[in-house]
């Protein structure tokens, strides 16, 4: 039986997912998820990448995953495109993420590539960084940079 199958029911689950979370200028979490959702609608995504889009940091960042979404009903179109913007997806044994295998990833699928960018603009967006120290901005600044070079983003 499937139970979660729409955007709305992404959107709930995120919700859920990330009640009391706060990003680290303090504001509620879930309003970065929904800005990547409106990003990914800007340019034209489908309901699938959508879904994901909303979703993209409830396996990261919460104790849901990807298994707990499939059991849900969400597709696997959706779970897939979860896991591969997911670092943790791409961690070892030993607690090590390969980089170079979560940004080839995303630059092989041109669905995670919309989703990382749209999470990129929002991380480096100038009012998000206005509220952390010129030290975190820089080092954002550069670790976003490369990000998107490494996804071969068109910026």
């Amino acid at each position: 039986m499937e139970y979660f199958k729409t955007l709305s029911d992404a959107i709930a689950l995120a919700e859920f997912a990330h009640r009391n979370q706060k990003d680290k200028a303090g504001l509620d979490y879930i309003e970065h998820p929904r800005r990547v959702l409106a990003g990914v609608q800007a340019m034209g995504a489908r309901p699938y990448v959508q879904m994901a889009a909303i979703l993209h940091d409830v396996s990261e960042d919460t104790a849901i995953t990807t298994t707990m979404m499939s059991d849900m009903g969400f597709s696997d179109a959706v779970t897939n495109l979860v896991n591969l913007v997911d670092k943790e997806f791409y961690r070892d044994e030993t607690g090590r993420v390969d980089l170079d295998g979560y940004y080839a990833g995303i630059q092989r699928n041109s669905d995670a590539r919309m989703i990382k960018e749209a999470d990129i603009r929002d991380n480096t967006a100038p009012w998000r960084l206005s509220y952390l120290s010129s030290e975190t901005q820089a080092r954002l600044l550069k670790k976003y940079s490369m990000a998107l070079d490494k996804i071969g983003s068109a910026r």
